[in-house]
């Protein structure tokens, strides 16, 4: 497929999709000073002074919730929360220019700190404080301030433990990435519906890209085409890079595009993330170029299908009868172990899952931290939440050693719950192998899940 082709196809998904993007939802200055009033409160019961969030461009969901900062660029960063006041930003030179922008949105302060500036990099201008200096203006340079790091210990850099505990005392550094946790894993209405945004963007653009999912074009070609899609309805970034996986490629299972060229036959696995306003999106898809599968891989595609309706009826019942979200996980598990597949050697076995149904997501498309559900999971789900729907199966077990025909088929979808309302965000189809190589609309053949979320 020529490049005039791919960029024809992509504007006419665009202009497909446009007017129903509204651009202006965005998170009002107002709500992030009702979270700061919130946190606040719960570091009052626990005893916190101080709160801190580190953040990156790859962990950005707590600074991001906590003050806005969605678009973060080259250094770490972090956000400081006093019991009392509005946060700080912490940053570098390069980067904190950046965070300006994102601190007038949200109404918080910036500091510039050494620390956090490029190791390497010179700044000849640059107007650099210490740490010390914007707590004393804070009045938080004294004994006995006991400091809460919310962030997980993952993503904390050894560096800022150890200029936290040199300035606050070992003791007085406690780690609680909870506290924030439990807070923003409750959806306002706002946020609920800028996700709704991001996930339109994301049907639009993966459907553009099954439309050019064609033999003999790269799978690069078929992310630029997502890629611009999402860019021109308004994503500014995504949660992950864009998943095309074509052939033996789909041993990665989450691997990004390369420039393999997609041969007929294969199969291919295509995920989008976009992000909208600080808010994720996500859909994935499992198709085969050229040629619709044949009976045996329709068996395998149609088992994953037959999941995403076991689990989303489970969670349908939790919802309604508000039970504990392991209960998901279970109804999910006892579908798989009456499951049987025909095997390569003509023999039937069950598949394996390669991971949990159930992921929470916002500011981030999967690192938020709380709210997977697992068969530990015992609180029921949030009252007002968005989560993702993620059923796969593998076609292996080892690297080069397939045991189905399918070497990995998934189906991810976004939902949001609003006490025992469940509503899946996503209009594509389960099965959207119609909509390889083509444009036609999708018309009524929409998800039966889906639901529009009302604001």
């Amino acid at each position: 497929m020529k490049t005039a082709m791919l960029v024809e196809v992509a504007n006419r998904i665009v202009e497909e999709y446009v007017e129903n993007i509204d651009r202006s939802l965005k998170i009002p200055r107002e709500e992030y000073e009702q979270r700061w009033r919130r946190v606040q409160d719960a570091m009052a019961v626990k005893g916190y002074d101080l709160l801190y969030v580190c953040g990156s461009e790859l962990d950005r969901s707590d600074a991001a919730w906590l003050a806005g900062v969605f678009d973060p660029m080259i250094e770490r960063y972090a956000v400081i929360l006093p019991l009392d006041g509005r946060p700080v930003i912490l940053a570098g030179s390069e980067g904190g220019h950046v965070l300006e922008e994102a601190a007038e949105e949200s109404g918080v302060n910036v500091a510039l700190l050494r620390e956090f500036q490029i190791s390497d990099e010179e700044y000849r201008w640059a107007s650099f404080i210490r740490l010390e200096d914007a707590l004393r203006r804070r009045g938080l340079l004294r004994s006995g301030v006991n400091v809460v790091v919310a962030s997980a210990l993952e993503f904390l850099p050894c560096s800022q433990l150890f200029m936290l505990q040199s300035i606050f005392g070992k003791d007085n550094v406690i780690i609680d990435p909870e506290i924030l946790r439990l807070i923003k894993y409750e959806k306002s209405d706002i946020e609920l519906a800028v996700m709704q945004e991001a996930n339109k963007i994301a049907d639009a653009a993966l459907r553009g890209m099954l439309a050019v999912t064609v033999p003999g074009i790269t799978e690069l070609q078929i992310a630029a085409v997502g890629d611009y899609i999402m860019k021109s309805l308004g994503a500014g970034r995504t949660g992950f890079c864009t998943i095309v996986t074509s052939g033996d490629r789909n041993y990665t299972v989450i691997g990004p595009a390369s420039n393999k060229v997609v041969q007929k036959g294969e199969f291919a696995s295509l995920g989008v993330s976009p992000t909208f306003n600080g808010y994720h999106g996500v859909v994935r898809r499992t198709v085969r170029a050229g040629v619709d599968p044949d009976s045996e891989q329709k068996s395998f595609l149609k088992a994953v299908e037959d999941l995403y309706v076991v689990v989303m009826e489970a969670v349908k019942e939790a919802a309604k009868e508000n039970l504990p979200s392991n209960y998901i996980d279970q109804r999910g598990k006892k579908f798989l172990e009456s499951l049987r597949l025909k095997t390569l050697n003509g023999t039937f076995r069950m598949p394996r899952e390669p991971y949990t149904f159930i992921h929470n997501m916002g500011c981030s498309e999967c690192q938020e931290g709380y709210g997977a559900v697992t068969s530990h999971t015992e609180n029921p789900l949030g009252r007002q939440v968005a989560l993702a729907i993620d059923v796969a199966l593998l076609g292996f077990e080892e690297r080069g050693k397939p045991v189905f025909p399918v070497l990995y088929a998934v189906i991810e979808d976004a939902f949001w719950k609003k006490g025992s309302q469940i509503g899946v965000y996503n209009r594509l189809p389960l099965n959207v192998q119609q909509f390889v190589g083509n444009t036609k609309p999708i018309e009524d053949n929409v998800n039966p899940y889906h639901s529009m979320f009302k604001l």
